[in-house]
């Protein structure tokens, strides 16, 4: 299921009424499981053969291995490393892959890591958006730690889920010098505001109101924290790119909120697109019309084969999806434009 639907059937199933047990076991469809990127809908990392890792693994706030990649050309880089923050719904890193790639070809390094409950970390659950910022926190942290990218200048960049991570996290890490951030929202509960008004009006107050209690239960005052405090406290360059149709993360869950208080200062810099959506931010329009191709098709096999296997399914989207054309969508002169402001 892509994230849109899965924001609008939870939203949608509120209008209908839901009591607290409805909404509880709502919450936990969503956040109370690890995530796995389907494979081949992932990227692979023979996708990109000129791109070099190396693996490393440290600890989140409660004690589960994270893994993460250092990506880079040969030789070394002297340009800087980013921390990459990958967003919610698709499982970890690897659905990044092309943009981190398109990053590594600029010259820097890449910290890429699988967040609580995705992918190669572990985790039985994710718990809430508000983890991401702790995930973030530690990745930074281990980032700093490590002698060999001491002297180098540290950036960060996320999309979606991973740029509220990142945009809240920067809070305590005075050493980066830029954040890009990609389709972002301000506070751990913004989505659910946001799209609440679109899917499900008045009747989305409950499960708001439950999702603002469990965040607060779970992580404290941490819930609360926003990226427009970060914003105001950090003296990083910020690159804030959305699109006006995106109906995951609505601009004005983000974007929006930004643009007033910060579109003057000139350590920022604000992209707005109106036909980007949301998957497709960082992507040249033949490539998010590309995607969406994908992801439309790959939706239809599903519907149409509700007994399908799992094999079945990567057979299908192997002989469906022209590698080559999938992992060169992203927009170059995009990435360009907002390294170069950061810097």
């Amino acid at each position: 299921m892509d994230k849109k639907t899965i924001f609008k059937t939870i939203l949608e199933t509120t209008k209908i009424g839901a009591q607290f047990i409805g909404v509880k076991k709502i919450y936990d469809s969503m956040f109370g499981h690890h995530f796995y990127t389907t494979k081949y809908l992932g990227f692979l990392d023979s996708d990109f053969p000129q791109m070099e890792r190396e693996k490393h693994t440290f600890r989140s706030y409660s004690k589960n291995k994270l893994i993460g990649y250092i990506y880079h050309q040969k030789g070394p880089q002297n340009k800087g490393i980013f921390v990459f923050c990958h967003g919610y719904g698709g499982g970890g890193h690897h659905c990044y892959l092309d943009l981190i790639n398109a990053v590594v070809k600029q010259g820097y390094y890449v910290f890429a890591y699988d967040a609580t409950a995705n992918d190669e970390s572990e985790g039985n659950d994710i718990r809430g958006f508000t983890q991401g910022i702790l995930d973030a926190d530690k990745a930074i942290s281990y980032v700093e730690s490590l002698k060999q990218f001491k002297d180098l200048p540290l950036y960060l960049m996320g999309h979606s889920w991973g740029a509220y991570s990142a945009s809240n996290a920067i809070d305590y890490h005075p050493r980066v010098k830029g954040l890009i951030a990609f389709s972002g929202f301000n506070i751990s509960y913004s989505i659910f505001e946001a799209n609440g008004e679109i899917y499900a009006g008045e009747a989305s107050k409950e499960f708001l109101s439950y999702i603002i209690d469990k965040e607060e239960r779970t992580f404290g005052k941490l819930a609360f924290h926003t990226s427009l405090e970060s914003f105001e406290r950090t003296k990083a360059k910020v690159v804030i790119v959305h699109s006006g149709d995106d109906e995951t993360v609505p601009i004005c869950a983000g974007y929006e909120l930004y643009y007033p208080k910060f579109k003057d200062n000139k350590r920022f810099k604000f992209i707005r697109y109106n036909k980007r959506g949301h998957t497709g931010i960082y992507y040249t329009p033949e490539g998010y019309k590309y995607h969406q191709q994908i992801e439309k098709a790959y939706a239809k096999y599903q519907k149409d084969n509700k007994e399908a296997t799992e094999q079945s399914k990567e057979k299908f989207l192997k002989e469906l999806i022209d590698r080559k054309k999938y992992r060169n969508s992203v927009d170059i002169d995009l990435v360009k434009d907002c390294i170069k402001f950061i810097k």
